[in-house]
Order: structure tokens, then C-alpha cells, then sequence
């Protein structure tokens, strides 16, 4: 699934890139979209979608079907401003980087408000424009803090437990890094943007590679 940003729609792929389906357009209806920035997939085969300029999250079924929606603009408990990163922990709890609001809020899967944390600074646990969250299997919580330039590790309900990076070129180093994901046996990879590259870490943040110029 690719979130079409500019094109304010989803795409869905084979696992090798062959076409599957689309659905969405510019609008704030149901299953419209404004800019949205990130799409995230549960365990069940729901689709979650950060539509950010609208200020909320969307549902859909595998294939588009709009199932549900929550979420408006403002800084209140289930509110959002420009939200940039969506997330499913294989409990089915969904995490949103609250992008704008610099912090991180936690839903059911039906989007019933369960907790927050973050406010905006630099300090552990805190946020720069957060512009992603990742969930890892063991349910730890990654999130891309892009402003500070680091990634940072939370347990499921927002415990700080780590965090890595600073500004640069370096080997874990970064520069506005805007998206994190974890994969099956706990590697974090980190979209390094403005250094135009990939670099992957283990659990705890230790470098582990990179690659992309």
C-alpha cells in the first residue's frame, strides 16, 4: 500500500510492484483525501490512512472499502494537526504521529482514544515534529523526531526506553529523517532524508549499515 500524497489517494501493489487497485481523491467525504502522508496495515487486513491535511485518520478494508473515520483538527484528546505517521501493533492498537501537535497519540482499532504522550522540545520523550511511528513485534514504539534528528524507543503505552542519533552525514547520524520501520526480527530502518539515504540499526540503535546517495 503507498500513500499517493500529492495525487490524494492509495495505491495498492503486489509484493513485486503489479498493479492491484486504487482508491481515493481530493476531498474531506469519506474515503476523500487531503495530502495524506502515511498508510499503515493491521494484523486483520485493515488499512489505516494519516489523512493529514484533514486532520484525521481513515479505515478502509483491504481493497478500499471505507470502514470508519476519527479525528479533527485541533490539539484536544483524538484531535490532530497534520498528522504525517499512522501505525498498527500486532495487538491492533493504532499510533499516530501527531506531527504538528509534537506528539504521539494511541487508539483502538475502531479509533477510541487511549492515551498520549510528547509535547514539543528536545528532552527524552519529547518531540521536533515527530513524522513517523513504527511498531515493533515485541510492541516497543519507534518514532522519527525529524526536527531532532533522532529516533526514539517507547513501550507500548509511552515509557521512554532509548534513544539514538544527532545531526549529520555520519554513520547514525541524521538529517530530518521522516519515516522508520521495523522489521520481523526487530531491525530498524530509518529514511534519512535529507541525506538521501537508508540506514538500518538493531533494536536498541546500534549501526548496523546504510545504503543510498
Amino acid at each position: 500500500y503507498v500513500a499517493d500524497t500529492v495525487n490524494h489517494r492509495i495505491q495498492r501493489f503486489s509484493a513485486t510492484g503489479t498493479f492491484l487497485g486504487k482508491w481515493g481523491s481530493k476531498g474531506s467525504g469519506d474515503g476523500q483525501f487531503e495530502s495524506p502522508n502515511d498508510v499503515a496495515v493491521a494484523p486483520d487486513g485493515t488499512v489505516y490512512v494519516a489523512d493529514t491535511v484533514n486532520h484525521r485518520i481513515q479505515r478502509f478494508s483491504a481493497t478500499g472499502t471505507f470502514l470508519g473515520k476519527w479525528g479533527s483538527e485541533g490539539s484536544g484528546d483524538g484531535q490532530f494537526e497534520s498528522p504525517y505517521g499512522v501505525a498498527v501493533a500486532p495487538n491492533g492498537t493504532v499510533y499516530v504521529a501527531d506531527t504538528w501537535n509534537h506528539r504521539i497519540q494511541r487508539f483502538s482499532a475502531t479509533g477510541t482514544f487511549l492515551g498520549k504522550w510528547g509535547s514539543y522540545g528536545s528532552g527524552d520523550g519529547q518531540f521536533n515534529w515527530p513524522d513517523d511511528v513504527a511498531v515493533a513485534s515485541d510492541s516497543a514504539v519507534y518514532v522519527a523526531d525529524s526536527g531532532n534528528n533522532r529516533i526514539q524507543r517507547f513501550s507500548a503505552t509511552g515509557t521512554f526506553l532509548g534513544k539514538w542519533g544527532s545531526e549529520g552525514s555520519g554513520d547514525g547520524q541524521f538529517e530530518s529523517p521522516n519515516g522508520v520501520a521495523v522489521a520481523p526480527d526487530g531491525t530498524v530502518y530509518v529514511a534519512d532524508t535529507v541525506n538521501h539515504r537508508i540506514q538500518r540499526f538493531s533494536a536498541t540503535g546500534t549501526f548496523l549499515g546504510k545504503w543510498g546517495s
